[in-house]
């Protein structure tokens, strides 16, 4: 069986695949419409937010290696069956909803890239999914070497990108002023939205029981997720910024390709980030299906959902099932704040369950640095990303956490299992 776990880098690979995806080839831009050149500061902010969470769970994932359920697991059995259940809902909603729009960005970058006709456009999100879904019940060791190949190739796009934008414009120190156009306001506004590219570092979390010596791999992959990923996303960010300035982002959904398009960038790097931009998508959909489904089964496994037929295959089927159904949600994007808002919640309560578990004695081989004052910064910087996603999304928020509160009680209700699921969970 160790010969059939993942290695660090195949874990590294998943992890970035969600991280260095279909994000910074959309987010780049609107971070700087929102707070122009200070974007920088932006996502150094949001690197430095997303590495003490990130810290949080790497402890987390060594004090519990043997749980998928990445942060609904560690909210489970640190915080118990309520938060852990409402943890893993806001989890599993967001997944699908993100996998969803993904797959969207993968069949709106094929059809403007090779001239297609406008009415694939879902089809082909469609296809996508389906065939993600099989490559993820073949096997994690399929997906994970497959991922490893993409992510190279996201890699070496993003750098290439950078490079040659560089090698062309040079340095134009007059188009990082104003550093502030829009002062602190834009640089959280353009924080929060940098987080998002950010998030999918919990995903390494859910490999833990399935990657070789777990409990030291994983806190290293999410360690080093979070370096390679910040980096690339400043030297995108600086490069985006130098080459054409801050004032022409506000009308595209793909930069990068504005950016090349303005530089007259030779054809075949135009083209290749065209192709890097598909990949990333293909990338991100298949991690999230992987997280999605090893959540939902650690939460049908914790007895927090009712036992699904069929097992394995048929939560598959369930996933991909809510996946194509996203596709034709009217408002995705509104319906998306909920599962930003989950995400938060999920990272807030991270800092709590160290605490949690250091009082009761629980130790791994990994334990976080500067206890408690990480902890701590990452359950302030929660709060303020947590604000500063506005009152339509708080509102959001909590209509989904309330409707997670009743079906818990329904199903708490008819099974009865109080005081014997964590138990067990531990055992």
């Amino acid at each position: 069986m160790e010969g059939k776990k993942l290695s660090l880098a195949q874990a590294l690979a998943i992890g970035l695949g969600n991280i260095i995806g279909a994000g910074i080839f959309v987010m780049a831009g609107v971070s700087i419409t929102a707070a122009g050149p200070a974007a920088l500061l932006a996502f150094l902010i949001t690197a430095l937010y997303a590495m003490s969470v990130g810290l949080n769970n790497a402890e987390l994932s060594s004090v519990f290696p043997k749980v998928e359920g990445g942060v609904y697991s560690f909210a489970l059995l640190s915080l118990g069956e309520t938060i852990g259940f409402l943890v893993g809902w806001f989890r599993v909603i967001g997944y699908a909803i993100s996998g969803g729009a993904t797959a969207l960005g993968f069949s709106g970058y094929l059809i403007t890239t090779f001239s297609l006709p406008s009415y694939l456009y879902f089809p082909l999100s469609i296809i996508l999914i389906v065939i993600l879904t099989i490559i993820d019940y073949l096997g994690l060791k399929l997906a994970a070497e497959i991922e490893s190949v993409l992510v190279i190739l996201n890699v070496i796009g993003l750098i290439s990108f950078s490079i040659t934008v560089l090698i062309i414009t040079g340095l134009n120190i007059y188009n990082f002023s104003p550093f502030l156009p829009h002062g602190i306001k834009g640089v959280l506004i353009a924080s929060n939205i940098a987080f998002f590219a950010y998030s999918g570092f919990n995903t390494i979390a859910t490999l833990t029981p399935s990657v070789k010596n777990g409990e030291r791999t994983v806190p290293k992959a999410i360690i080093f997720s979070l370096l390679i990923s910040a980096i690339l996303y400043m030297l995108v960010t600086f490069s985006m910024v130098d080459a054409v300035g801050y004032k022409v982002f506000s009308t595209t959904s793909a930069p990068l390709q504005l950016v090349l398009a303005n530089i007259h960038a030779p054809a075949i790097v135009y083209f290749f980030v065209n192709l890097t931009a598909i990949l990333a998508t293909v990338t991100v959909t298949l991690s999230t299906i992987i997280a999605t489904e090893r959540t939902m089964m650690q939460i049908e496994s914790d007895g927090l959902l009712p036992k699904i037929k069929g097992g394995r295959k048929t939560i598959l089927v369930i996933i991909a099932l809510i996946m194509v159904a996203s596709l034709g949600l009217g408002n995705v994007e509104a319906i998306a704040l909920a599962s930003n808002f989950g995400i938060i919640f999920s990272y807030m309560l991270s800092g709590i369950e160290v605490a949690v578990v250091r009082h009761r004695g629980l130790k791994g081989v990994f334990r976080s640095p500067g206890f408690p004052i990480i902890q701590v910064v990452s359950i302030i910087m929660s709060g303020i990303f947590m604000y500063s996603l506005g009152s339509q999304s708080l509102i959001i928020g909590f209509i989904t956490l309330l409707i997670g509160l009743v079906i818990h009680s329904i199903h708490k209700e008819i099974f009865k299992k109080e005081g014997i699921l964590l138990k067990r969970t531990y055992n």
